[in-house]
């Protein structure tokens, strides 16, 4: 499933990542959190992670004797308490998903941060309309290297100096960072998000903001009706070959009965009673039918908008698509150029024929342009 990784800074900086493909399908800023909810169609089809600015989060640690899990909510901000300038009640503390009181010796690494931003953060993701399960501070998605390391991300510097030591800071910074910088070795300073790093630390949807249901996407629901449709369809074939067996081996009427009943108890076992199996086996066939034909308007939705490109197509034939993808009714395409003005032409004509074609992340690597669009039926 892709990956959508916002980073939630001033700008807004953000870019999706395809696993499989170990690419970047698409990147690019908002202004603002206001701005949040052009992301909303691309989040519906990728597991979304937040990232927050680390000056607005501390990272610590308490010392706490064994004792029982269940108390850290109470034992962690009081241990606190002295430590902090604001008052406990105004801030929101999270700490490793299964840390527990195990001794002096074993500290617990804790993140501290106004609940009053946590709400913000939370109410902007809710005002969008994106679901998001996960909220980071940022110096999290950085790896943990020997020497440390920092990475240069928008107007901040990220800084991990170890598992559990870590901040942010304003470029330009007013004191020397030790460690290697490691921004030259990503196209896009936020692609080190993808390495997967802040997965093992602390999530600050914890506790009052922990997610209370996990979201259920459109990605994973097609895939299922597909295997769903091959399964009853299997079983149909069972069915069917069972009879034809029965049949053939030319048993009495009474005994055949028994065995069609037991087969279509056995293929279909939700239903307990047998009116006419041979009314009821063709109302499934019939609610197969109806799926497959919905997966199959879905694909000629797509052949459709691909065909409406015709007309872009021939105006520009040096134009190389690379990859092609239609999903949530719009149709992505990755396409190589040798200059901007043949991307630009391809927008300006399928354009013209009555289509939305938004245009996403463009790099130009060794002579070679490459772009994004995103196509719909223009609403």
């Amino acid at each position: 499933m892709e990956q959508l990784y916002i980073h939630l800074a001033q700008p807004v900086q953000w870019l999706i990542w395809h696993p499989g493909q170990r690419e970047v399908i698409a990147s690019g800023e908002l202004a603002d959190a206001q701005a949040l909810s052009q992301l909303r169609e691309q989040a519906q089809r990728c597991e979304v992670t937040l990232f927050v600015p680390g000056q607005e989060v501390s990272l610590t640690e308490v010392r706490l004797p064994s004792g029982s899990q269940r108390l850290l909510p109470q034992l962690i901000p009081n241990a606190l308490e002295d430590e902090l300038a604001s008052e406990i009640e105004s801030l929101h503390f999270a700490w490793p998903a299964h840390a527990k009181p195990a001794g002096v010796e074993q500290p617990i690494p804790v993140t501290v941060v106004q609940r009053q931003r946590m709400q913000d953060w939370v109410s902007a993701l809710d005002a969008a309309g994106i679901e998001c399960e996960a909220i980071y501070p940022d110096y999290f998605m950085l790896p943990v290297m020997e020497q440390g390391c920092q990475l240069e991300l928008g107007q901040s510097i990220l800084v991990r100096q170890g598992q559990w030591q870590a901040y942010s800071v304003d470029y330009p910074p007013v004191f020397p960072i030790a460690g290697e910088n490691i921004s030259e070795q990503f196209e896009l300073p936020l692609q080190v998000a993808s390495l997967g790093h802040a997965t093992g630390s602390i999530n600050l949807r914890h506790g009052e903001f922990r997610v209370a249901r996990k979201r259920s996407k459109q990605q994973f629901k097609l895939p299922w009706r597909a295997a769903g449709i091959a399964a009853a369809i299997a079983l149909v074939a069972l069915f069917a070959q069972q009879l034809v067996t029965y049949v053939q081996l030319g048993q009495e009427n009474e005994a055949l009965n028994t065995a069609i009943n037991e087969t279509y108890l056995t293929a279909f076992p939700n239903e307990s009673r047998i009116v006419n199996v041979r009314s009821q086996l063709r109302q499934h066939l019939a609610e197969v039918g109806s799926s497959a034909t919905t997966s199959s308007a879905a694909s000629q939705s797509g052949l459709n908008l691909l065909a409406q490109l015709d007309s872009a197509f021939r105006a520009t034939p040096e134009l190389q698509v690379e990859l092609l993808r239609y999903s949530n009714q719009a149709l992505t395409l990755q396409v190589n150029a040798d200059d901007f003005d043949t991307l630009q032409r391809f927008q300006e004509v399928a354009g013209q024929s009555g289509l939305s074609v938004k245009q996403g992340q463009v790099t130009n690597q060794d002579g070679v342009v490459t772009g994004n669009f995103e196509v719909r039926e223009e609403s």
